[in-house]
């Protein structure tokens, strides 16, 4: 029972060509077809001419397991299943890693961090200091920046698409205010408005990534709280201090999973906004 490495090769790019007309995002589909790579280029080392076993997949997660990150391994064990179920071939399937527990939860960000960070953003890098504004004043995933147009925020919000799912992502009127200034300042007429390369696609991650880090060491902020997901948290952990209202947040994240047991119809869009901008984020 083996699989051939020209068979998995042949099977990677035929996965990755029907991931590309799924509508995932383009930082998505890098993180499948990186770890599918790094996968790829493990068994062409360790098979060699030989075909590759269930065996060998079982020692790759190991290997996996011994060199990354507990989030990073199960990440990538879960695309390697994903993969063998599209070739039909789930016998290669294996038992994914077991997600560690964290010590203690998460720091959340504090609004006086969070003003000293825009304060230096604002001096230092102010096209950086939009985006925290904008991740903090929605509570979007970095991908989701491509939904944020100049015409979603004339319009008070972006109609989000992914993976099959929408959902609105709401701009406040505080935050149609700042992004309508920063539109103007820079010329952006239509659009995406937090271009990158070739002004058709978002802004690179590893660029704010490092940015907030070094943004953030200058007033001295805890490094685990200067991430997008930091931001996101931050998000949420205002609004239910606000409005303990955790229905409605899942609606504003994008996140479908309490619909069912939702019992009060959701508010208008008008409503969540006139919500948000009480937050002054």
């Amino acid at each position: 029972m083996e699989i051939t490495l020209e068979k998995l090769r042949r099977g990677t790019q035929e996965y990755l060509d029907a991931l590309e007309g799924k509508g995932l995002s383009r930082s998505t589909f890098n993180v499948y077809a990186r770890n599918l790579s790094y996968m790829n280029s493990y068994f062409e080392h360790e098979a060699g001419r030989r075909g590759i076993t269930p065996g060998d997949v079982a020692d790759f997660r190991d290997h996996v397991e011994a060199k990354y990150k507990n989030a990073t391994a199960i990440n990538i064990i879960g695309i390697t299943n994903r993969l063998f179920r599209f070739m039909h071939e789930e016998r290669f399937c294996i038992k994914n890693i077991r997600k560690k527990q964290p010590d203690h939860l998460p720091d959340v960000l504090t609004r006086s961090e969070y003003k000293k960070l825009l304060a230096v953003a604002a001096r230092e890098d102010s096209k950086l200091y939009y985006i925290i504004r904008t991740i903090a004043g929605t509570g979007i995933n970095y991908s989701d920046l491509e939904f944020i147009t100049v015409e979603a925020v004339k319009n008070g919000y972006a109609k989000a698409q992914r993976s099959g799912k929408t959902w609105d992502i709401v701009i406040s009127r505080n935050l149609q205010e700042v992004l309508s200034q920063y539109c103007q300042e820079n010329g952006i007429k239509s659009g995406i408005i937090f271009y990158g390369r070739g002004m058709n696609r978002i802004i690179d991650r590893a660029y704010i990534c490092r940015q907030l880090k070094v943004l953030g060491g200058m007033v001295k902020i805890d490094e685990s709280k200067l991430t997008m997901r930091a931001l996101r948290l931050f998000f949420s952990y205002m609004y239910l201090q606000s409005e303990n209202n955790i229905f409605e947040l899942n609606e504003l994240l994008g996140n479908k999973m309490y619909a069912a047991r939702q019992i009060l119809p959701s508010r208008s869009i008008h409503e969540k906004s006139r919500t948000l901008t009480k937050l002054g984020l």
